[in-house]
């Protein structure tokens, strides 16, 4: 029955009834499943789970539309293209989205701030959306927006119209953590790389950096104004090696720290042997640069899961989620790019 199933499956698209098969229960526990699996038993959600996943199934979204006259498209609203767009973030909503068998559109908004109150008020009074998460704020002009709209609304995140970080998103505590632990390995004279001034965080992290080495009576031999790019830490790194005491540099973002390792290298400087770099993001190939870079991990996924799922709240009429403490905390993530301070550098 199990191989039948699947080899149905194979052939035409799957159905609750092949889904239902496979993980042996009923078509009706997929469909609750389908309206809200946290109604389901922990063994017999993980049947479901296992035999969706097998089968690649997707939900009919067009024909439950026709049946229930539910609506099954979100639209992520994000700002013009950038390349600091928090992509894990983006990833975490659209899981939350497509495990409650919704279809995700991601529209971008260009323009003054007037053209993206308009483009905002024509996606507001659109038929065949159930739900809005903007990852940008909601603009205070436009018809549509100065009432209340049919269409539910959630806000993701805290950032500004050039996607630019700010309230929790913008936190810098864990940059004191950071100083610390490379106090702790007997680091005393410091570098910093910031981020672009416009940028709250990179101001906060500059700021923070600046009063845990006052506080720590450590000495800061020198800031770079970085703009996050490669390029900027590449030249801040080439900087940092004329300076012979220098023994830790911390980035406000990984890539700028990849560029200060690059440029360090060229200049026969060991990272960690002679110079400690640490960045911040833990972007993706941050583990896997040589040598693996140590940084600062933020959970990104887990608020775009809760943002989406308060906005699936809405769509449903359903208690909205616990919204939880607010930002997840931020890791410090030890790799190679850190080690014990030398006493000098030749």
């Amino acid at each position: 029955m199990v191989q039948e199933a699947i080899a149905q499956a194979r052939t035409k698209a799957p159905t609750i009834y092949d889904v239902a098969a496979l993980a042996g229960v009923s078509h009706q526990t997929v469909s609750r499943y389908l309206k809200d699996k946290n109604a389901l038993k922990p063994k017999t959600l993980e049947r479901v789970e296992k035999a969706l996943s097998e089968l690649k199934y997707t939900p009919n979204l067009a024909a439950r539309s026709l049946r229930s006259r539910a609506l099954y498209r979100i639209v992520v609203v994000v700002p013009e293209a950038s390349l600091y767009f928090p992509t894990r973030m983006l990833n975490g909503a659209a899981g939350a989205a497509h495990a409650r068998g919704y279809r995700v559109d991601v529209v971008a908004m260009e323009g003054s701030a007037e053209a993206r109150a308009l483009q905002l008020d024509q996606l507001l009074s659109g038929e065949d959306i159930a739900g809005i998460l903007s990852f940008v704020p909601r603009p205070k002009s436009g018809a549509v927006t100065k009432k209340e709209s049919a269409v539910p609304l959630v806000v993701a995140g805290e950032y500004d119209n050039k996607m630019r970080a700010r309230g929790s998103l913008a936190d810098a505590t864990a940059m004191a953590g950071i100083v610390r632990e490379l106090a702790a390995l007997g680091h005393r004279n410091f570098f910093h790389v910031s981020g672009p001034t416009a940028w709250p965080s990179a101001r906060n992290r500059k700021t923070v950096y600046q009063e845990t080495l006052t506080e720590l009576g450590l000495t800061s031999l020198g800031i770079a104004a970085g703009d996050w790019s490669p390029a900027s830490g590449y030249a801040a790194g080439r900087k940092i090696a004329g300076l012979k005491d220098v023994t830790a540099v911390v980035a406000a973002n990984d890539q700028m720290a990849m560029g200060v390792i690059r440029a360090l290298h060229e200049q026969g400087i060991s990272v960690p042997g002679d110079v400690s770099v640490f960045g911040w993001d833990d972007v993706p190939e941050a583990s896997y640069y040589i040598p693996a870079l140590s940084t600062v991990h933020m959970d990104l996924e887990t608020l775009g899961t809760r943002s989406m799922r308060e906005l699936i709240a809405r769509i449903r009429g359903d208690e909205p989620p616990q919204a939880g403490d607010g930002l997840p905390p931020m890791q410090l993530i030890l790799r190679e790019s850190t080690g014990p301070a030398r006493q000098s550098r030749s």
